[in-house]
């Protein structure tokens, strides 16, 4: 066990009834604080170093601000997909021969192009009802032919996943990837004799992505999202939601985007995207292990100091508004009944966001949350039921959502009702010290079991200095947390979580109509 979880479960046992008071978070801090050095190169790329444990691996994160809350309409899908582009390779990895490949890529993008452009014009002619000339069919089937031609003489060059395979030679751990509204993050764990290989990767990376193989993984990214949402009852329940509980914010377009325009998503518009947001001053990279600070400073300055900074960009224009009238609806599925309940709020570093935390716990975190108790152990009318504050993003206004899934014949209604009473009890009465502090101790245990991995730490401190401008506002956060009141906590519920703001989706299955 590492000496900060020691410290941290010493200091849990010993002091529990003073977590309410600013030294617990204050202290915390500090011993990261002593641990940490944050250094900012010229091009605005920040780097966050964690020295910890004993064990001489490190844990590497790459975080950009982007994700699919930066795209237009047009767009949407394209962070998710250029992520999976940037494990193609460059002109170096991924390649026999560059030189003798270029052509055929080159080639494939002027085509791919041009075929994407012919099938929307057989689409648009479709939709309006018209006939499709049989020159457009022709031209249409002579452009695949020569694509997939293009695409096998590509493929005698293309080496699959040399990157991963270098770094399993070099004992890797965990090397992946994920999208988010607001983020896209690149990571890996390595002996920390490895770190330049990791940054030669990365870098050449930035500097010179290839994007090979793009129609074959955006097919594969098609069918990524006909599994997981399209197939999926709790996937088409959240597209849906999102999408009418945010009437002008780009919260409402899914992640992986949107099934008729991700076969249209053109190379040109993802390289220049690319350009756009993978840039330095919209970048963190976050190491925490056991490693030299000195040697890996200056590791960073050589291979990734020559990225050039982007163009300065204003802030998001579009507010979403919140109109008074509640939104319902109803979705047709095979699948299993669901639910979503939800509330528009603002994000952190905002006062209520941290009373929105510590509202979820009281009302769902366990067996002996409210709600649990209400709806699983007592009424037996839901097999489970959740809460997710800050949904889908945290860099905007977002929601405070429920998540339910009701047990095979349940009354909705019914389940909506004791909801709203277990809220008004809060609105009417308070929560006991008792309860508030007995919940409070569980969030900090369970923030306490976070700090014992460098993955974890890695991921939450590229987070916040990301997002934030500071790592520490993890800390601050829960230390908001600590201080939030029972009064705090009641005036949530007439200020935002009313029946004239609320957002409710009801998945039906269809089977059984």
């Amino acid at each position: 066990m590492s000496k900060l979880r020691i410290f941290f479960l010493c200091f849990l046992l010993q002091f529990l009834p003073l977590f309410s008071e600013d030294s617990f978070f204050g202290t915390s801090e500090s011993q990261f604080r002593e641990k940490i050095k944050t250094i900012q190169l010229e091009n605005g790329l920040t780097v966050v170093m964690m020295k910890r444990g004993t064990s001489p691996t490190v844990a590497l994160y790459i975080k950009f601000l982007v994700g699919a809350v930066d795209e237009t309409p047009e767009e949407a899908g394209t962070a998710h997909l250029l992520e999976h582009m940037l494990f193609k390779g460059t002109k170096s990895v991924g390649t026999t021969d560059f030189e003798k490949e270029e052509k055929y890529q080159k080639q494939i993008e002027v085509w791919g192009t041009e075929l994407d452009n012919l099938k929307l014009q057989r689409r648009d002619l479709l939709t309006r009802g018209e006939m499709v000339p049989t020159s457009l069919e022709s031209e249409i089937e002579t452009l695949n032919r020569r694509l997939k031609n293009l695409i096998q003489l590509q493929d005698e060059f293309i080496v699959k996943n040399e990157d991963s395979y270098i770094y399993e030679q070099n004992g890797e751990v965990g090397f992946n990837a994920y999208t988010s509204q607001d983020v896209t993050n690149y990571q890996i764990q390595l002996p920390n004799n490895r770190i330049e290989i990791w940054a030669k990767i990365e870098s050449d990376r930035l500097k010179d992505p290839i994007l090979r193989e793009y129609y074959t993984e955006r097919d594969v990214v098609i069918e990524e999202r006909r599994m997981r949402t399209d197939d999926s009852g709790a996937g088409v329940l959240r597209e849906k939601f999102f999408s009418l509980a945010f009437e002008s914010h780009p919260y409402r377009k899914p992640v992986i985007g949107y099934s008729t325009g991700l076969p249209f998503l053109k190379i040109d518009e993802t390289k220049e995207f690319f350009k756009k947001h993978y840039t330095p001053d919209r970048m963190v990279i976050s190491i925490v292990g056991q490693f030299d600070m000195e040697e890996t400073e200056s590791i960073i300055r050589k291979y990734f100091s020559d990225l050039k900074p982007g163009k300065p960009r204003p802030n998001y224009k579009v507010e979403e508004k919140s109109f008074p009238g509640e939104k319902r609806f109803k979705v047709y599925h095979p699948s299993g009944s669901q639910m979503m309940m939800g509330w528009l709020k603002p994000p952190y570093p905002h006062k209520d966001n941290s009373s929105f935390d510590v509202l979820s716990t009281i009302l769902t975190s366990g067996t002996g949350s409210r709600l649990y108790k209400r709806l699983v152990l007592e009424e037996k009318l839901v097999l489970s039921i959740g809460a997710a504050n800050g949904y889908p993003g945290e860099r905007y206004q977002n929601y405070f959502v429920f998540f339910i899934k009701p047990n095979e014949g349940a009354n909705i209604e019914k389940i909506e009702s004791i909801i709203w009473e277990e809220m008004n009890r809060i609105k009417e009465k308070g929560i006991p010290k008792e309860e508030l502090d007995k919940v409070k101790n569980q969030m900090v245990s369970d923030f306490i079991k976070t700090l014992d991995e460098n993955g974890t730490i890695a991921d939450l401190l590229s987070y916040y200095q990301l997002l934030y401008g500071d790592w520490s506002g993890l800390f601050k956060q829960y230390q908001t947390i600590m201080n939030a009141s029972s009064s705090e906590i009641q005036a949530l519920i007439p200020k935002y979580l009313t029946k004239e703001n609320v957002v409710i989706g009801v998945l039906e299955d269809v089977r059984k109509k």
